[in-house]
């Protein structure tokens, strides 16, 4: 995994340390969009989330892996986090990151919800651009936190 070369503002970290679900866009084989709703984690450096190999979100990734995901304050729809960057992916054979993300969602050990013969993979998101956006604060007026850009 390369270094990040954008960074998430501190000012923005409660928003990725959360149980918040963020937006992940992709692009499909016939070059439009698609949009789903995941779980994440976030280890102080990179996103991660999940899928399994069956899955549409993981075939565009593997053809694509140009990613955006928003991530919005659950308390201010306003002030959210936009991360654009590329995937890295590793299969989850021991299945430890899936159950990482069922103790932080679920409270559960283990991750409830995989059929026999589904196989996990964990994206990576290695981010080019950050952009932590507050549009309205207290005093009602617009701020943009920072944007990094590759």
């Amino acid at each position: 995994m390369s270094r990040l070369n954008a960074e998430i503002p501190e000012s923005h970290y409660d928003i990725v340390e959360g149980k918040n679900f963020a937006q992940v866009a992709a692009v499909m084989p016939n070059g439009s969009l698609a949009n789903n709703v995941v779980a994440f984690t976030w280890d102080g450096e990179y996103v991660r989330f999940s899928t399994i190999k069956s899955r549409q979100k993981y075939k565009n990734l593997v053809n694509d892996q140009r990613v955006a995901l928003c991530i919005v304050d659950p308390d201010n729809a306003w002030r959210y986090l936009e991360i654009r960057g590329h995937v890295e992916l590793e299969d989850d054979e021991d299945r430890a990151f899936i159950n990482s993300i069922a103790k932080k969602y679920m409270n559960m050990d283990e991750y409830p919800f995989d059929q026999p013969g589904d196989e996990r993979v964990t994206f990576t998101v290695n981010p080019t651009r950050v952009r932590a956006e507050y549009v309205h604060r207290a005093d009602g007026k617009p701020e943009n936190i920072g944007v990094t850009r590759d």
